[in-house]
Protein backbone atom coordinates (compact mmCIF):
# COMPACT_ATOMS: atom_id res chain seq x y z
CA UNK A 1 0.00 0.00 0.00
CA UNK A 2 1.18 3.28 -1.23
CA UNK A 3 2.10 5.96 1.75
CA UNK A 4 -0.91 8.51 2.07
CA UNK A 5 0.47 12.14 1.71
CA UNK A 6 0.54 13.99 4.99
CA UNK A 7 -2.22 16.74 5.37
CA UNK A 8 -1.35 20.10 4.23
CA UNK A 9 -2.37 23.12 6.30
CA UNK A 10 -4.38 24.99 4.94
CA UNK A 11 -4.58 29.17 4.35
CA UNK A 12 -6.59 31.44 2.46
CA UNK A 13 -5.84 33.73 -0.32
CA UNK A 14 -6.00 36.71 1.35
CA UNK A 15 -3.26 35.50 4.07
CA UNK A 16 -1.37 34.15 1.17
CA UNK A 17 -1.16 37.38 -0.17
CA UNK A 18 -0.64 39.93 2.32
CA UNK A 19 2.50 37.70 3.26
CA UNK A 20 3.66 37.53 0.24
CA UNK A 21 3.46 41.15 0.36
CA UNK A 22 5.24 41.64 3.19
CA UNK A 23 7.95 39.49 3.03
CA UNK A 24 9.03 41.13 -0.50
CA UNK A 25 10.23 44.41 1.14
CA UNK A 26 12.27 42.49 3.56
CA UNK A 27 13.95 40.59 1.18
CA UNK A 28 14.31 43.54 -0.90
CA UNK A 29 16.39 45.12 1.53
CA UNK A 30 18.51 42.49 2.22
CA UNK A 31 19.20 42.40 -1.56
CA UNK A 32 20.17 45.77 -1.84
CA UNK A 33 23.04 45.39 1.32
CA UNK A 34 24.55 42.01 -0.59
CA UNK A 35 24.75 43.92 -4.07
CA UNK A 36 26.33 46.67 -2.16
CA UNK A 37 28.98 44.73 -1.17
CA UNK A 38 29.52 42.81 -4.69
CA UNK A 39 29.64 46.85 -5.27
CA UNK A 40 32.67 47.03 -3.09
CA UNK A 41 34.62 43.92 -4.91
CA UNK A 42 34.08 45.99 -8.06
CA UNK A 43 35.55 49.36 -6.39
CA UNK A 44 39.05 48.35 -6.51
CA UNK A 45 38.81 48.63 -10.39
CA UNK A 46 35.93 50.94 -10.67
CA UNK A 47 37.74 53.85 -8.65
CA UNK A 48 41.13 53.92 -9.41
CA UNK A 49 39.10 54.11 -13.63
CA UNK A 50 36.81 56.85 -12.38
CA UNK A 51 39.71 58.65 -10.73
CA UNK A 52 42.33 58.34 -13.87
CA UNK A 53 39.48 59.66 -16.28
CA UNK A 54 37.96 62.09 -14.34
CA UNK A 55 41.44 63.38 -13.90
CA UNK A 56 42.48 63.20 -16.81
CA UNK A 57 39.69 65.23 -18.26
CA UNK A 58 40.55 67.81 -15.48
CA UNK A 59 44.44 67.49 -17.30
CA UNK A 60 42.97 68.20 -20.43
CA UNK A 61 40.56 71.22 -19.32
CA UNK A 62 44.06 72.69 -17.93
CA UNK A 63 45.62 72.30 -20.79
CA UNK A 64 43.25 74.30 -22.80
CA UNK A 65 43.33 76.85 -21.01
CA UNK A 66 39.76 76.76 -20.00
CA UNK A 67 39.21 77.26 -15.95
CA UNK A 68 42.83 75.72 -15.95
CA UNK A 69 42.76 76.78 -11.98
CA UNK A 70 40.03 75.56 -11.10
CA UNK A 71 40.85 72.48 -12.92
CA UNK A 72 44.63 71.93 -11.45
CA UNK A 73 42.64 72.41 -7.81
CA UNK A 74 40.41 69.14 -8.77
CA UNK A 75 43.56 67.40 -9.86
CA UNK A 76 45.48 68.29 -6.62
CA UNK A 77 42.34 67.05 -4.79
CA UNK A 78 42.68 63.29 -6.82
CA UNK A 79 46.39 63.41 -5.95
CA UNK A 80 45.34 63.74 -1.85
CA UNK A 81 42.61 61.45 -2.38
CA UNK A 82 45.41 58.33 -4.17
CA UNK A 83 47.65 59.60 -1.80
CA UNK A 84 46.02 59.17 1.43
CA UNK A 85 44.57 55.97 0.37
CA UNK A 86 47.72 54.88 -0.52
CA UNK A 87 48.38 55.55 2.89
CA UNK A 88 45.53 53.71 4.42
CA UNK A 89 46.37 50.55 3.02
CA UNK A 90 49.84 50.58 4.24
CA UNK A 91 48.42 50.87 7.64
CA UNK A 92 46.14 48.28 6.97
CA UNK A 93 49.27 46.13 6.12
CA UNK A 94 50.84 47.05 9.61
CA UNK A 95 47.62 46.06 11.10
CA UNK A 96 47.23 42.58 9.82
CA UNK A 97 50.94 41.60 11.14
CA UNK A 98 49.12 42.26 14.14
CA UNK A 99 46.66 39.63 14.16
CA UNK A 100 47.40 36.44 15.76
CA UNK A 101 43.80 34.94 16.99
CA UNK A 102 40.27 35.79 16.26
CA UNK A 103 40.25 37.92 19.00
CA UNK A 104 42.28 40.26 17.10
CA UNK A 105 39.99 40.75 14.09
CA UNK A 106 38.82 43.95 15.84
CA UNK A 107 41.97 45.99 15.04
CA UNK A 108 41.14 46.31 11.79
CA UNK A 109 37.74 47.33 12.29
CA UNK A 110 39.45 51.47 12.34
CA UNK A 111 41.82 51.03 9.04
CA UNK A 112 38.81 49.13 7.10
CA UNK A 113 36.61 52.53 8.05
CA UNK A 114 39.36 54.83 6.58
CA UNK A 115 39.79 52.92 3.42
CA UNK A 116 35.90 53.14 3.16
CA UNK A 117 35.81 56.18 0.95
CA UNK A 118 37.80 54.40 -2.00
CA UNK A 119 34.58 52.82 -2.67
CA UNK A 120 32.22 55.34 -2.82
CA UNK A 121 33.38 56.55 -6.79
CA UNK A 122 32.45 53.00 -7.71
CA UNK A 123 29.25 52.64 -6.08
CA UNK A 124 27.99 55.65 -7.43
CA UNK A 125 29.36 54.43 -10.77
CA UNK A 126 27.25 51.44 -10.01
CA UNK A 127 23.77 52.30 -9.24
CA UNK A 128 24.38 54.93 -12.22
CA UNK A 129 24.97 52.49 -14.80
CA UNK A 130 22.43 50.43 -13.02
CA UNK A 131 19.98 52.66 -14.06
CA UNK A 132 21.45 53.43 -17.34
CA UNK A 133 21.29 50.02 -18.36
CA UNK A 134 17.54 49.50 -16.88
CA UNK A 135 16.44 52.67 -18.67
CA UNK A 136 18.12 51.37 -22.00
CA UNK A 137 16.85 47.90 -21.79
CA UNK A 138 13.63 49.49 -20.87
CA UNK A 139 13.09 50.77 -24.17
CA UNK A 140 11.64 48.10 -26.04
CA UNK A 141 9.36 46.25 -23.53
CA UNK A 142 10.88 43.35 -23.35
CA UNK A 143 10.55 43.16 -27.54
CA UNK A 144 15.15 42.30 -27.57
CA UNK A 145 13.94 38.76 -25.56
CA UNK A 146 11.32 38.35 -27.76
CA UNK A 147 13.78 38.98 -30.73
CA UNK A 148 16.46 36.28 -28.61
CA UNK A 149 13.32 33.65 -28.58
CA UNK A 150 12.56 33.88 -32.50
CA UNK A 151 8.85 34.54 -31.19
CA UNK A 152 6.25 35.88 -33.43
CA UNK A 153 2.88 37.02 -33.08
CA UNK A 154 -0.17 34.94 -32.87
CA UNK A 155 -2.17 33.93 -35.92
CA UNK A 156 -5.54 34.61 -36.25
CA UNK A 157 -5.60 32.00 -39.38
CA UNK A 158 -4.81 29.54 -36.98
CA UNK A 159 -7.79 27.78 -34.79
CA UNK A 160 -5.83 26.55 -31.80
CA UNK A 161 -3.62 30.38 -31.85
CA UNK A 162 -6.72 32.48 -31.80
CA UNK A 163 -8.44 29.94 -29.10
CA UNK A 164 -5.49 30.90 -26.88
CA UNK A 165 -5.68 34.73 -28.19
CA UNK A 166 -9.43 34.36 -26.79
CA UNK A 167 -8.31 32.87 -23.75
CA UNK A 168 -5.90 35.20 -22.97
CA UNK A 169 -8.23 38.63 -23.52
CA UNK A 170 -10.64 36.52 -21.43
CA UNK A 171 -8.42 36.72 -18.35
CA UNK A 172 -7.51 39.87 -18.82
CA UNK A 173 -11.06 41.15 -18.80
CA UNK A 174 -11.66 39.24 -16.36
CA UNK A 175 -8.47 41.05 -14.01
CA UNK A 176 -9.59 44.43 -15.28
CA UNK A 177 -6.97 44.70 -17.02
CA UNK A 178 -5.77 45.72 -20.72
CA UNK A 179 -5.24 42.60 -22.56
CA UNK A 180 -1.60 41.80 -23.31
CA UNK A 181 0.43 41.12 -26.77
CA UNK A 182 0.78 37.80 -27.45
CA UNK A 183 3.42 36.34 -29.01
CA UNK A 184 4.52 32.43 -29.43
CA UNK A 185 7.76 30.49 -30.18
CA UNK A 186 7.72 27.39 -32.35
CA UNK A 187 9.22 24.88 -29.95
CA UNK A 188 8.04 21.54 -28.67
CA UNK A 189 9.07 22.48 -24.91
CA UNK A 190 6.10 23.73 -22.70
CA UNK A 191 6.10 26.89 -20.84
CA UNK A 192 4.94 30.42 -20.64
CA UNK A 193 6.34 33.72 -19.74
CA UNK A 194 5.49 37.52 -18.72
CA UNK A 195 7.51 40.28 -20.28
CA UNK A 196 7.31 43.70 -21.11
CA UNK A 197 8.00 46.85 -19.32
CA UNK A 198 5.12 49.41 -19.16
CA UNK A 199 5.10 53.13 -20.85
CA UNK A 200 7.43 51.21 -23.68
CA UNK A 201 4.32 50.83 -25.87
CA UNK A 202 3.10 47.57 -23.94
CA UNK A 203 0.82 48.82 -21.46
CA UNK A 204 -0.52 45.73 -21.02
CA UNK A 205 2.76 43.83 -21.42
CA UNK A 206 3.15 41.21 -23.16
CA UNK A 207 3.04 36.84 -22.57
CA UNK A 208 5.13 34.60 -24.74
CA UNK A 209 3.41 30.87 -24.94
CA UNK A 210 5.24 28.10 -26.85
CA UNK A 211 3.85 26.00 -29.55
CA UNK A 212 4.55 22.96 -27.69
CA UNK A 213 1.75 24.70 -24.66
CA UNK A 214 -0.96 24.57 -26.77
CA UNK A 215 -0.53 20.87 -27.60
CA UNK A 216 0.34 19.58 -24.22
CA UNK A 217 -2.16 21.53 -21.74
CA UNK A 218 -5.75 21.49 -21.51
CA UNK A 219 -8.59 24.90 -22.28
CA UNK A 220 -8.53 24.49 -17.94
CA UNK A 221 -4.84 24.20 -18.05
CA UNK A 222 -4.01 26.60 -20.10
CA UNK A 223 -6.67 29.30 -18.74
CA UNK A 224 -4.59 28.72 -15.72
CA UNK A 225 -1.25 29.70 -17.00
CA UNK A 226 -3.03 32.45 -18.98
CA UNK A 227 -4.42 33.90 -15.52
CA UNK A 228 -0.60 33.24 -14.00
CA UNK A 229 1.25 35.63 -17.02
CA UNK A 230 -1.54 38.52 -16.48
CA UNK A 231 -1.25 38.32 -12.62
CA UNK A 232 2.35 38.49 -12.52
CA UNK A 233 2.34 41.31 -15.19
CA UNK A 234 -0.05 43.22 -12.40
CA UNK A 235 1.65 42.30 -9.45
CA UNK A 236 4.47 44.01 -10.86
CA UNK A 237 6.33 41.07 -11.56
CA UNK A 238 7.88 42.89 -14.80
CA UNK A 239 9.50 45.83 -13.29
CA UNK A 240 11.16 43.30 -10.74
CA UNK A 241 12.44 41.32 -13.31
CA UNK A 242 13.62 44.83 -15.59
CA UNK A 243 16.05 45.53 -12.01
CA UNK A 244 17.51 41.90 -11.70
CA UNK A 245 18.35 41.70 -15.40
CA UNK A 246 19.76 45.15 -14.93
CA UNK A 247 21.83 43.76 -11.77
CA UNK A 248 23.33 40.82 -13.95
CA UNK A 249 23.91 43.27 -17.05
CA UNK A 250 25.55 45.98 -15.01
CA UNK A 251 27.95 42.78 -13.80
CA UNK A 252 28.47 41.96 -17.28
CA UNK A 253 29.32 45.37 -17.94
CA UNK A 254 32.03 45.95 -15.85
CA UNK A 255 33.39 42.42 -16.58
CA UNK A 256 32.92 43.79 -20.66
CA UNK A 257 35.04 46.76 -19.54
CA UNK A 258 37.91 44.35 -18.36
CA UNK A 259 37.67 42.09 -21.17
CA UNK A 260 38.46 45.37 -24.37
CA UNK A 261 42.19 44.18 -23.92
CA UNK A 262 41.03 40.32 -24.28
CA UNK A 263 38.00 39.98 -26.94
CA UNK A 264 37.02 41.97 -30.09
CA UNK A 265 33.66 41.28 -29.11
CA UNK A 266 33.95 42.98 -25.94
CA UNK A 267 34.10 46.26 -28.21
CA UNK A 268 31.12 45.00 -30.82
CA UNK A 269 29.32 44.55 -27.36
CA UNK A 270 30.32 48.24 -25.79
CA UNK A 271 29.95 49.48 -29.20
CA UNK A 272 26.68 48.50 -29.29
CA UNK A 273 25.20 49.80 -26.20
CA UNK A 274 26.63 53.39 -27.03
CA UNK A 275 24.96 53.31 -30.35
CA UNK A 276 21.62 52.57 -28.71
CA UNK A 277 22.18 54.92 -25.88
CA UNK A 278 23.21 58.06 -27.67
CA UNK A 279 20.43 57.25 -30.79
CA UNK A 280 16.51 58.17 -29.43
CA UNK A 281 14.84 55.97 -32.19
CA UNK A 282 17.79 53.10 -31.98
CA UNK A 283 16.10 51.73 -28.94
CA UNK A 284 12.57 51.52 -30.58
CA UNK A 285 11.29 48.88 -33.32
CA UNK A 286 12.45 45.72 -34.79
CA UNK A 287 16.20 47.31 -34.97
CA UNK A 288 16.63 48.37 -31.80
CA UNK A 289 15.12 45.34 -30.53
CA UNK A 290 17.73 42.97 -32.72
CA UNK A 291 20.72 45.33 -31.54
CA UNK A 292 19.30 45.43 -27.59
CA UNK A 293 19.40 41.45 -28.13
CA UNK A 294 22.77 41.24 -29.56
CA UNK A 295 24.11 43.80 -26.86
CA UNK A 296 22.33 41.27 -23.78
CA UNK A 297 24.01 38.16 -25.22
CA UNK A 298 27.21 40.43 -25.70
CA UNK A 299 27.04 41.26 -22.02
CA UNK A 300 25.96 37.79 -20.76
CA UNK A 301 29.25 36.49 -22.37
CA UNK A 302 31.29 38.74 -19.90
CA UNK A 303 29.79 37.25 -16.89
CA UNK A 304 30.76 33.80 -18.46
CA UNK A 305 34.24 32.34 -17.32
CA UNK A 306 35.44 30.83 -20.68
CA UNK A 307 34.50 34.05 -21.90
CA UNK A 308 38.48 34.97 -21.88
CA UNK A 309 40.41 33.63 -24.81
CA UNK A 310 43.84 32.38 -23.84
CA UNK A 311 46.57 33.96 -24.40
CA UNK A 312 48.08 32.56 -27.11
CA UNK A 313 44.84 32.46 -29.13
CA UNK A 314 45.12 36.17 -29.15
CA UNK A 315 48.73 36.21 -30.26
CA UNK A 316 48.42 33.13 -32.91
CA UNK A 317 48.11 35.05 -35.60
CA UNK A 318 51.28 37.69 -35.01
CA UNK A 319 54.64 37.08 -35.78
CA UNK A 320 56.81 34.74 -33.11
CA UNK A 321 58.42 37.82 -31.52
CA UNK A 322 55.53 39.98 -31.34
CA UNK A 323 53.26 37.36 -30.37
CA UNK A 324 55.57 37.50 -27.41
CA UNK A 325 55.19 40.54 -26.76
CA UNK A 326 51.95 40.66 -26.97
CA UNK A 327 51.28 38.13 -24.26
CA UNK A 328 54.03 40.21 -22.27
CA UNK A 329 52.00 43.32 -22.36
CA UNK A 330 48.32 41.44 -22.35
CA UNK A 331 49.38 38.91 -19.36
CA UNK A 332 48.37 41.38 -16.07
CA UNK A 333 44.94 42.47 -17.85
CA UNK A 334 44.47 38.65 -18.32
CA UNK A 335 45.15 37.58 -14.82
CA UNK A 336 42.79 40.78 -13.45
CA UNK A 337 39.83 39.55 -15.24
CA UNK A 338 40.97 35.72 -14.46
CA UNK A 339 40.84 36.59 -10.79
CA UNK A 340 37.75 39.14 -10.51
CA UNK A 341 35.60 36.77 -12.42
CA UNK A 342 36.46 34.35 -9.84
CA UNK A 343 35.96 36.73 -6.86
CA UNK A 344 32.24 37.92 -8.67
CA UNK A 345 31.52 34.14 -9.26
CA UNK A 346 31.70 33.23 -5.67
CA UNK A 347 30.66 36.07 -4.21
CA UNK A 348 27.52 36.14 -6.61
CA UNK A 349 26.91 31.97 -5.94
CA UNK A 350 27.32 32.82 -2.07
CA UNK A 351 25.85 36.58 -1.08
CA UNK A 352 24.26 37.75 -4.24
CA UNK A 353 22.82 34.84 -5.27
CA UNK A 354 20.21 33.81 -2.59
CA UNK A 355 18.95 37.17 -1.89
CA UNK A 356 17.87 37.89 -5.30
CA UNK A 357 16.50 34.17 -5.39
CA UNK A 358 14.64 34.79 -2.76
CA UNK A 359 13.48 37.76 -3.35
CA UNK A 360 12.69 36.62 -7.32
CA UNK A 361 10.42 33.53 -5.31
CA UNK A 362 8.45 35.40 -2.77
CA UNK A 363 7.36 37.21 -6.02
CA UNK A 364 6.83 33.94 -7.34
CA UNK A 365 4.31 32.59 -4.32
CA UNK A 366 2.74 35.91 -4.61
CA UNK A 367 1.47 35.70 -7.86
CA UNK A 368 0.66 32.29 -7.60
CA UNK A 369 -1.67 32.81 -5.05
CA UNK A 370 -3.00 36.16 -7.22
CA UNK A 371 -3.77 33.08 -9.75
CA UNK A 372 -5.28 31.29 -8.00
CA UNK A 373 -8.04 33.55 -7.06
CA UNK A 374 -8.01 34.51 -10.06
CA UNK A 375 -8.15 31.74 -12.10
CA UNK A 376 -10.01 30.06 -8.78
CA UNK A 377 -8.80 26.18 -10.49
CA UNK A 378 -5.90 26.04 -8.74
CA UNK A 379 -5.84 22.13 -9.59
CA UNK A 380 -6.07 23.06 -13.37
CA UNK A 381 -2.87 25.26 -12.47
CA UNK A 382 -1.09 22.57 -10.50
CA UNK A 383 -1.49 20.39 -13.15
CA UNK A 384 0.13 22.52 -15.77
CA UNK A 385 2.88 23.20 -13.43
CA UNK A 386 3.78 19.79 -13.37
CA UNK A 387 4.23 19.48 -17.34
CA UNK A 388 5.74 22.85 -17.49
CA UNK A 389 8.48 21.94 -14.12
CA UNK A 390 9.55 19.30 -16.91
CA UNK A 391 10.64 20.87 -20.15
CA UNK A 392 13.51 23.11 -20.80
CA UNK A 393 12.89 26.68 -21.57
CA UNK A 394 12.54 27.45 -25.65
CA UNK A 395 16.04 27.22 -27.36
CA UNK A 396 17.78 31.39 -26.59
CA UNK A 397 16.64 31.52 -23.22
CA UNK A 398 18.72 29.96 -20.77
CA UNK A 399 20.44 32.76 -19.60
CA UNK A 400 16.56 34.21 -18.74
CA UNK A 401 14.72 31.10 -18.01
CA UNK A 402 13.73 32.59 -14.34
CA UNK A 403 11.42 34.82 -16.32
CA UNK A 404 9.07 31.94 -17.25
CA UNK A 405 6.51 29.92 -15.56
CA UNK A 406 8.71 27.23 -14.37
CA UNK A 407 12.54 26.69 -14.72
CA UNK A 408 13.07 23.15 -15.04
CA UNK A 409 15.68 21.80 -12.89
CA UNK A 410 17.84 20.60 -16.56
CA UNK A 411 18.26 24.46 -16.27
CA UNK A 412 20.27 24.51 -13.49
CA UNK A 413 22.15 22.16 -15.31
CA UNK A 414 22.58 23.98 -18.12
CA UNK A 415 24.14 27.07 -16.44
CA UNK A 416 26.27 25.21 -14.63
CA UNK A 417 27.85 23.42 -17.64
CA UNK A 418 28.19 26.73 -19.33
CA UNK A 419 30.25 28.16 -16.23
CA UNK A 420 28.35 31.89 -16.07
CA UNK A 421 27.08 34.15 -13.26
CA UNK A 422 23.78 33.91 -14.59
CA UNK A 423 21.26 32.92 -11.35
CA UNK A 424 19.07 30.28 -10.71
CA UNK A 425 16.39 32.62 -9.57
CA UNK A 426 13.27 30.31 -10.03
CA UNK A 427 11.53 28.23 -6.86
CA UNK A 428 11.28 24.78 -7.24
CA UNK A 429 7.97 23.19 -8.80
CA UNK A 430 7.76 20.76 -5.63
CA UNK A 431 7.38 23.75 -3.22
CA UNK A 432 4.74 25.47 -4.87
CA UNK A 433 2.94 22.67 -5.71
CA UNK A 434 2.56 21.93 -2.11
CA UNK A 435 1.55 25.62 -1.63
CA UNK A 436 -1.23 25.33 -4.12
CA UNK A 437 -2.34 22.20 -2.34
CA UNK A 438 -2.70 24.53 0.82
CA UNK A 439 -5.16 26.58 -1.25
CA UNK A 440 -7.04 24.14 -3.22
CA UNK A 441 -5.58 21.76 -5.11
CA UNK A 442 -5.26 17.86 -5.06
CA UNK A 443 -2.94 16.80 -2.45
CA UNK A 444 0.24 15.12 -4.33
CA UNK A 445 2.13 11.95 -2.61
CA UNK A 446 5.18 13.80 -1.97
CA UNK A 447 6.53 16.43 0.08
CA UNK A 448 9.44 18.63 0.70
CA UNK A 449 11.00 17.99 3.74
CA UNK A 450 9.86 20.12 6.26
CA UNK A 451 10.09 20.11 10.48
CA UNK A 452 6.87 18.64 10.54
CA UNK A 453 7.58 15.41 8.14
CA UNK A 454 11.39 15.17 9.94
CA UNK A 455 9.74 14.64 13.46
CA UNK A 456 7.33 11.78 12.26
CA UNK A 457 10.57 9.91 11.25
CA UNK A 458 13.54 10.01 14.13
CA UNK A 459 16.02 8.35 12.37
CA UNK A 460 16.11 10.45 9.12
CA UNK A 461 15.94 13.84 11.70
CA UNK A 462 19.01 12.24 13.11
CA UNK A 463 20.85 12.01 9.91
CA UNK A 464 19.63 15.66 8.67
CA UNK A 465 20.92 16.95 11.97
CA UNK A 466 24.10 14.95 11.89
CA UNK A 467 24.66 16.22 8.10
CA UNK A 468 23.53 19.81 9.33
CA UNK A 469 26.33 19.74 12.11
CA UNK A 470 29.21 18.53 9.74
CA UNK A 471 28.10 21.25 6.67
CA UNK A 472 28.14 24.04 9.21
CA UNK A 473 32.08 24.25 10.05
CA UNK A 474 32.71 23.21 6.04
CA UNK A 475 30.16 26.00 5.38
CA UNK A 476 32.31 28.44 7.21
CA UNK A 477 35.36 27.49 6.36
CA UNK A 478 34.40 27.87 2.82
CA UNK A 479 33.00 31.42 3.69
CA UNK A 480 36.36 32.59 5.33
CA UNK A 481 38.72 30.74 2.70
CA UNK A 482 36.38 33.28 -0.08
CA UNK A 483 36.75 36.46 2.09
CA UNK A 484 40.76 35.44 2.18
CA UNK A 485 40.70 35.60 -1.40
CA UNK A 486 38.48 38.54 -2.13
CA UNK A 487 40.56 40.76 0.48
CA UNK A 488 43.53 39.66 -1.13
CA UNK A 489 42.39 40.21 -4.90
CA UNK A 490 40.85 43.83 -3.69
CA UNK A 491 44.08 44.57 -1.94
CA UNK A 492 46.67 44.06 -5.15
CA UNK A 493 44.01 45.63 -7.20
CA UNK A 494 43.15 49.15 -5.20
CA UNK A 495 46.98 49.26 -4.34
CA UNK A 496 47.82 48.74 -8.36
CA UNK A 497 44.83 51.07 -9.44
CA UNK A 498 45.83 53.90 -7.25
CA UNK A 499 49.69 54.01 -7.60
CA UNK A 500 48.71 53.83 -11.99
CA UNK A 501 46.44 56.88 -10.89
CA UNK A 502 49.42 58.64 -9.03
CA UNK A 503 52.12 58.10 -11.70
CA UNK A 504 49.42 59.08 -14.83
CA UNK A 505 47.55 61.81 -12.90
Amino acid sequence: MSEQPASTGRTTFHDELIRRRRAAWIVAVVCALVSAGVGLVLSTIVTPTVLLVVGGLLRLVALLGVLDSLALGGVALIQDFVATHLDNVDHLSQTLDQVDSLGDIALLAWPLARLAPAALPALLAAVLVWLWLRGVFGRTGSQDLVVRLAARPANRDDFEERQLANIVEEVAIAAGAPPPSLFLVDTPAVNAAALGSPGAGYDGGIVLFTRGMLDRLDRGETEAVAARLVSAIGAGDVRAAAGIMAALHTLGFFLTLLDLPLRRSAWRTLTGLLAVSLSRRAGSGRTGADTLARVGEGLEEGLQADAIPDLDTIASEAPRLVARIVRFLLLPFYLVSVFYKLVLFLWTSLFLGPPLALLWRNRCHWTDAHTVKLARNPEAFARALESIGAADPPPGGEAFAWLFVAAPTTERRIVTARRTLALALAPPTLERLERLSAMGAAPRGWRTPGLANLAAHPLRALVVAALGLLLVPLFAILVLAIGFLTAIVMMVGLVAGLMIVQVLI
